[in-house]
């Protein structure tokens, strides 16, 4: 009998796969229903009704049935979050007693938002599971859903729901909205405390912060690293949080024509967030090629915008992605003494849940915890105290270690004496800009694997 992780296993590959026609689809029968053309399961009996499309099929031997259904598209609200709400509630929890709303997975490729989520119900005394999905896009929301009472025909559902490729209007762009959350992109000078605020790297590349960005300047190129962006609920429900990111930095400045966006060539894990357009700067009337590309990591969104005079003037200086993602080590600039003058501070920590691996019983959690505090004085000197705790729980090793002595600062390096044992320490450092302020990170110049990321907080 299936259980319910294995469901939700199989709801993220169904969802990843949810608009993808695979290569068999030369070699197999084809159908169409609505908007959308898929490969049947073979052998299965076909019911229709003016509104759906179903295939059901059971084994009388075991007592497994399985049942795919296709629904006619609908028109959509203009949220996918909110069409997928509506169809479980008129769909999934139609004459199903028990079922949970879930929080459904989501993934948005050429302009349409997937949402997959899955469900426990009870049919005749025995438990059976229910996998809806719905796809949103160009004024339409198609919803395909599985029940079965096992993992026994999961395959075959996998390999229909991996067949389905849905038709858009003729000729239709990738499609974006102007998001209601607000975000105001402006020209102002930084305030970060960054007295070197020009730095002028070997490769030609010139980058100064600004309030919103850190601004790189090559030749006729210009990038703009945008601070960080939480990724907040709010955004996450979007389910297209790469699109909306664009729409809130891009679309109040520029007016765009010919959007595309980059193709990952089918379902991915670590997808590539990337768009290309042609804009128009609405306060200047410029003519530039733009790019844009989303890195995420930690739930922390970071976007870079490149304005080139066109398109062979970026793909001459950004030939391959990782150039483009490459843009994000210019955010880095030279520190002085009077810049670092006070207390900065950095917590970090982790925890692991043990299990025996032979009898799968709960061995208690392992977990590593610290705080640093470093306060730099104007006279030259130093204090630092390193807090931590590593360990199992009920036992753990506990440790607190201060420091004082001599600070030397050049533009990338600190000096510290009578660390360790008394030793001189050397550090590689550098300022990283941010909203409203900076991060001061130094790196063991003879041990690169101690690092900390240091905010002020005196």
């Amino acid at each position: 009998m299936i259980n319910f992780v294995i469901t939700k296993r199989i709801m993220k590959r169904l969802l990843l796969s949810a608009w993808v026609l695979c290569s068999s689809a030369a070699f197999a029968q084809t159908e169409n229903f609505d908007i959308a053309t898929f490969i049947p399961p073979a052998g299965w009996q076909r019911e229709s009704v003016d509104f759906a499309a179903s295939y059901v099929t059971t084994n009388t031997k075991t007592g497994g049935w399985c049942r795919i259904s296709v629904y006619k598209s609908i028109e959509s609200s203009g949220d996918p979050i909110a069409d997928f709400n509506s169809e479980w509630t008129a769909l999934a929890e139609k004459d199903r007693a028990g079922m949970v709303k879930p929080n459904p997975e989501s993934s948005t490729e050429e302009g349409w938002t997937a949402h997959t989520g899955a469900g426990k119900f009870q049919w005749q005394g025995k438990d059976a599971y229910v996998v809806l999905t719905t796809i949103s896009g160009y004024g339409k929301v198609i919803s395909i859903m599985v029940t079965n009472n096992g993992q026994e025909f999961m395959p075959e559902a996998e390999r229909f729901l991996s067949s389905i490729k849905l038709t858009k209007p003729e000729g239709a762009p990738v499609q974006r909205q102007q998001t209601p959350m607000q975000y105001t992109i402006s020209d102002a000078p930084g305030n970060q405390g960054i007295s070197i605020s020009t730095i002028n790297f070997d490769d030609g590349w010139v980058a100064q912060p600004f309030a919103d960005y850190v601004r790189v300047v090559k030749g006729p190129i210009t990038v703009l690293l945008h601070y960080g962006i939480e990724i907040t609920d709010e955004l996450r429900n979007t389910g297209d949080v790469e699109g909306h990111l664009f729409d809130r930095l891009i679309l109040p400045r520029y007016t765009v024509s010919n959007l595309r966006k980059y193709d990952n060539d089918g379902p991915c894990y670590f997808c590539i967030y990337f768009y290309e357009a042609d804009v128009v700067e609405k306060s200047s009337g410029q003519k530039y090629h733009l790019g844009f590309r989303v890195v995420t990591a930690s739930g922390v969104s970071r976007c870079i915008e490149i304005r080139s005079p066109s398109a062979a003037a970026f793909q001459q200086q950004f030939p391959t992605q990782e150039k483009v993602e490459a843009m994000l080590g210019y955010n880095k600039f030279a520190i002085t003494l009077n810049d670092i003058v006070g207390t900065w501070e950095s917590t970090s920590g982790a925890y692991v849940n043990m299990y025996n691996s032979i009898t799968g019983a709960y061995a208690g959690m392992n977990t590593s915890s610290s705080s640093q505090t470093f306060t730099f004085n104007q006279d030259g000197t130093y204090n630092s105290r390193h807090v931590g705790a590593f360990g199992m729980i009920g036992s753990l090793t506990t440790y607190d270690q201060k420091y004082n002595g001599k600070l030397t600062v050049s533009n990338w390096d600190i000096t510290m004496t009578n660390r360790w044992e008394g030793k001189t320490e050397v550090w590689l450092a550098q300022f990283e800009a941010v909203r409203g302020g900076r991060i001061l990170h130094i790196t063991d110049k003879n041990s690169p694997g101690v690092q900390y990321h240091l905010v002020k907080t005196k």
